[in-house]
């Protein structure tokens, strides 16, 4: 019984993940007028570790991490600041239903082997079902697979990164959510400041009001985020936990339609429902399940 209260709990993290997630999309685009793709992540990171600190000092101070918390906390934060990175890039290169389209077809995939092969949890029918379907549902926007651009790339990369660190989230479980944070972020800054110093684009074009404020609500959706990533992983399956994160596809493509007047295709939101279907199918518990058939048919 209570394993299948964690499986909705941790579900329910992740849908509320998929929903901050889409309004990244928006908020990318606003302070790519002022940043550039390497100077936002690194502004956005180091907000971030500096109202996690703030929170940490003055409001509840977390447990001292162990050095291998601290260790995977920092591979956490260069795995997903370069994660945020690839998939600014992509945004800021390609519709935002596409980028995140190649954000999940990559994150399903390495995510089902890192969960399977190397957290060793189980599959089963009705996880291969759910994966089967959220892939197919992302197939509906494979059009954006032919253009081979650099947001293609990236979007894809990112997608591949993260399901690494999906991983590594499921490993911090038991340590406090607050502290593993800090050290994420504050690794992730040092890799947004790294990636400005070693590459030539333009750091700050024109500085303004909007997308300031737009990287303070980014780092403190970050840290939203970065929460319930955390719970959402450690109390639900790597492997098929992607599936649900996928339904941020359908929010995000709201999202540019009505902000940037990108129209979604037939098949962009024949698409988003059907990944929305399979994440609804991922949260069922093949136990409940063979416990329900058994009751009918012993009624």
């Amino acid at each position: 019984m209570k394993n299948s209260s964690d499986r909705l709990k941790g579900s329910a993290a992740l849908f509320g993940a998929a929903l901050t997630y889409a309004s990244f999309g928006l908020l990318i685009r606003e302070m790519a007028k002022m940043f550039g793709d390497n100077a936002q992540v690194a502004f956005r990171f180091f907000l971030a570790f500096i109202f996690i600190s703030f929170y940490n000092l003055f409001v509840k101070r977390p447990s001292k991490l162990p050095k291998e918390a601290i260790r995977k906390a920092a591979v956490l934060g260069v795995a997903f600041g370069a994660v945020v990175l690839l998939f600014t890039i992509s945004v800021n290169n390609t519709k935002i239903a596409n980028s995140v389209f190649l954000l999940y077809a990559g994150s399903i995939i390495s995510s089902l082997l890192v969960g399977t092969i190397m957290l060793k949890e189980k599959i089963d029918g009705i996880k291969l079902a759910a994966i089967g379907l959220a892939l197919f549902g992302l197939f509906m926007y494979s059009s954006a697979l032919l253009a081979l651009s650099i947001g293609v790339v990236t979007g894809l990369l990112a997608g591949l990164l993260d399901g690494i660190s999906n991983g590594v989230r499921k490993t911090l479980k038991g340590y406090d959510r607050n502290a593993v944070l800090q050290y994420q972020f504050i690794f992730g800054a040092l890799f947004g400041v790294i990636m400005v110093l070693i590459s030539s684009e333009v750091t700050v074009k024109e500085v303004g009001a909007l997308p300031i404020l737009a990287g303070i609500v980014f780092a403190l959706l970050q840290i939203s985020l970065g929460n319930l990533l955390l719970y959402g992983f450690q109390h639900f399956d790597v492997n098929v936990g992607t599936v649900i994160l996928a339904t941020e596809l359908l929010f995000a493509t709201l999202i540019g339609w009505f902000f940037f007047s990108e129209l979604p295709s037939i098949n962009e939101v024949f698409g988003g429902i059907i990944i929305f279907a399979a994440s609804i199918l991922s949260v069922i518990d093949p136990k409940e399940v063979r416990k329900f058939f058994s009751k009918q048919a012993t009624a």
